[in-house]
């Protein structure tokens, strides 16, 4: 066997962060490479994208992770260190600071632990992703050093000129997104599905109840859900709803209701819940997974999530949905005006083939099993074997580059 490569992993966010598919998703492909024989260290900060409510320590300890606290020196902030699934953490505390506001504080330390990062662990490869100025300067500092850098590319954050240029390879979650730079920007990228840790996200017994909707933002298609639910909920009372807060929260989806002229809050079957440590968990009860995104997502992790689990996700026609639902769902067609800057719930008559979709798979069970056998079948992209061949492959072409 080759000898294999040795990877940085970079992320200016925490690698377990419940609230955010792209940094899951990055630790998950580097606990591929780890299987593959591959030696990864992980470099990155405790902020998450919901940092005033992330109580970082309790959702470690969730995942039976027990953090080793170093000292900390005047001046710094203390550093969490670990080891999970075969990847070497080093964690910068930053104390409660929110996602994008983090670097402003504490940056200088972290610049110090990459540079110490790269001077003794001595990496191969830097796999990781942001666009902040100082996200760019490192990566040009792994560069001056020889060291090839794969970014992580897993929305459309970065469709600016030259925002990709510090790199030697862009990985892509989908091909719709790897299409949309290209023809955007010029900038190639390989795409490969995202791997999914099936420990994590399968549900070992399920009960068939909710229809799930996971982060109410209005990107996410909050306008959308607010109409279905209030639709699904006057109709049929008896139809279980549960909406997973992650940057959305219940009080977001309880204003746009407002905002239609109705009040979601008069029906006792919908349920609000907070982000949960595993994904898992959220699936054990799902029966349906709604995602009615009005924006271009490249390929929304929770669709991949479902799937393994012989959930039918329901999705809107928008970005990469489609695509990550590899035939295994059902696909709605949103109208083009309905968008990011929708701010009021959309009409009854848009809402209705959701609505329908949604009545059938809870009545008829010979259609809900039929279409739960579907997604198990489209789930076949995301499991590991072949899929983990490839993410090997490719980052041993990079290395040898």
């Amino acid at each position: 066997m080759p000898e294999r490569p040795s990877v940085l992993l970079v992320l200016p966010q925490l690698p377990h962060d419940p609230a955010s598919g792209a940094a899951r998703s990055m630790r998950t492909i580097c606990e591929v490479l780890v299987a593959g024989g591959f030696n990864v260290r992980a470099l990155a900060v405790t902020a998450t994208e919901r940092a005033h409510n992330e109580n970082t320590a309790a959702h470690l300890a969730s995942l039976g992770i027990q953090p080793e606290i170093g000292k900390r020196e005047k001046g710094n902030r203390p550093e969490l260190t670990f080891v999970h699934r075969g990847i070497s953490y080093r964690l910068l505390d930053t104390a409660g600071t929110t996602f994008a506001g983090w670097q402003k504080l504490y940056n200088r330390q972290f610049d110090r632990m990459f540079d110490e990062e790269l001077e003794q662990f001595g990496p191969d490869i830097v796999f990781t992703l942001g666009g902040a100025p100082a996200d760019v300067k490192r990566r040009q500092r792994a560069r001056r050093r020889g060291i090839k850098v794969v970014f992580g590319l897993r929305n459309m954050g970065y469709l600016a000129p030259g925002a990709l240029d510090e790199t030697d390879a862009v990985l892509a979650a989908s091909r719709f997104l790897a299409d949309r730079y290209r023809d955007a920007i010029g900038v190639e990228c390989t795409a490969l599905p995202s791997p999914i840790e099936m420990q994590d996200v399968v549900a070992p017994e399920r009960q068939a109840i909710f229809v799930t909707m996971i982060n109410p933002t209005v990107d996410k298609g909050l306008m959308v859900f607010a109409r279905i639910a209030e639709e699904v909920s006057r109709r049929r009372p008896t139809v279980a709803f549960l909406v997973i807060e992650s940057r959305g929260t219940g009080g977001q989806l309880g204003g746009a209701a407002l905002a239609g002229g109705f009040d979601l809050r008069r029906h006792e079957n919908i349920i609000v819940s907070p982000p949960t440590p595993e994904p898992k968990d959220i699936y054990a009860g799902t029966r349906l997974l709604v995602v009615p995104s009005v924006a271009g997502d490249a390929a929304p992790r929770v669709i991949a999530e479902a799937l393994l689990n012989g959930i039918p996700p329901i999705v809107s026609d928008r970005g990469g949905l489609p695509e990550a639902a590899n035939g295994g769902g059902f696909v709605v067609a949103i109208p083009a005006d309905v968008t990011p800057s929708t701010r009021i719930p959309v009409s009854p008559e848009i809402a209705a083939p959701w609505v329908d979709l949604i009545l059938r798979l809870t009545e008829d069970n010979a259609a809900y099993t039929a279409a739960s056998r579907r997604a198990l079948d489209a789930a076949g992209i995301y499991r590991s074997g072949p899929l983990a061949e490839r993410y090997v492959s490719f980052f041993m072409k990079i290395a040898h580059l």
